[in-house]
């Protein structure tokens, strides 16, 4: 072969093997991820923050439903998860109070169950205290697209099956001047327009309040000796991208632990020593979900604070496997 030849196929392949290798030099990171851990905790967290995104995305779809309003006819609609709810005639107005006939949409949420209360981010918690729920409901009426409002004195009910019952069932309804969080409040309507009627096996609710409502007592502590619990976490797990709840085991009550940036950490309000809770932290990174779990016994080993730390390591799961293991709560 002509030396010239081999010279120039000699050349040619070096630079081939020389490319190949800056090729190789180069780290591509997954679509999605982040180029490294964000430990940074913040006084307030941006709406774009991934734990807003977390949020979104546990949410599950609400029920859908409408009926027609007349000026004679009662309406009943049995929801597919157990909720019956009653409409009188003339129940609904317009913004500007003006009557309401025709076809009217409904958005309907009803929560009974731990783990929904977390996928809705709707603890049970009233200014800080406690409570015990016996199920929250959300209702919104539409027509055309506008927000109907209950017509002035009309009362709507609600029916569903639960056991046991509580006889110190009040009902609650949902202050939600803060998007982040709702705080239940004691209705302020002590006339027969909100009323809980607790049965044997059931609950009927009478109220005159639309969007969420909350049928709760609150759990006496009187005389009891409380703690606040605090998660301990890896250092990449913080208030832009992870919740914390706490998860009474007994009690059909979830709490959410406050992110306190100052010390890094979650922390509940004071609750009743003695009970068994389960710590849940659910976060999101890049595109990756993940759960961390941990079993306690509340006011155990506590600090000269007061405080329990509990020790949580989330590992990457699934969004199908976070909404599994809520289930199960």
């Amino acid at each position: 072969m002509n030396k010239k030849i081999v010279t120039i196929l000699l050349i040619g392949a070096a630079f081939f093997l020389n490319a190949c290798q800056k090729n190789i030099d180069v780290f591509v990171p997954d679509a999605g991820q982040p180029n490294s851990a964000d430990t940074t905790w913040n006084s307030t967290v941006a709406p774009t923050a991934a734990v807003f995104s977390l949020q979104t995305n546990l949410l599950v779809e609400p029920l859908r439903d409408s009926f027609e309003v007349n000026t004679t006819s009662t309406r009943v609609i049995n929801t597919s998860n157990g909720l019956q709810i009653t409409f009188p005639p003339n129940s609904c107005v317009t913004s500007t109070g003006a009557a309401i006939t025709g076809k009217v949409y409904l958005e309907i949420r009803f929560i009974k169950t731990k783990g929904d209360m977390i996928l809705a981010n709707k603890p049970t918690s009233s200014n800080g205290s406690m409570l015990v729920s016996g199920g929250e409901i959300f209702l919104s009426i539409t027509k055309d697209g506008q927000p109907v409002k209950l017509a002035p004195g009309v009362k709507i009910y609600f029916h569903y099956a639960d056991a046991p019952t509580y006889q110190q069932m009040k009902l609650f309804v949902g202050d939600e001047s803060n998007p982040g969080q709702v705080n239940w409040l004691p209705t302020t309507n002590t006339s027969s327009l909100d009323t809980v009627i607790v049965g044997p096996q059931s609950y009927d609710i009478v109220t005159s309040h639309l969007r969420w409502i909350n049928c709760d007592y609150f759990y006496d502590t009187t005389g009891i000796s409380r703690s606040l619990i605090s998660t301990n976490l890896p250092s990449n797990y913080t208030n832009a991208n992870t919740a914390a709840f706490l998860v009474f085991r007994e009690l059909r009550s979830v709490l959410s632990m406050h992110a306190d940036a100052n010390e890094r950490r979650f922390i509940s309000d004071k609750v009743p020593n003695g009970k068994l809770v389960t710590v849940v932290v659910i976060s999101k990174q890049g595109n990756d979900y993940f759960l961390g779990k941990e079993s306690a016994t509340t006011g155990v080993n506590v600090t000269v604070n007061n405080v329990q730390k509990v020790n949580v390591t989330p590992i990457k799961t699934s969004l199908a496997d976070i909404r599994a293991y809520l289930a199960t709560l």
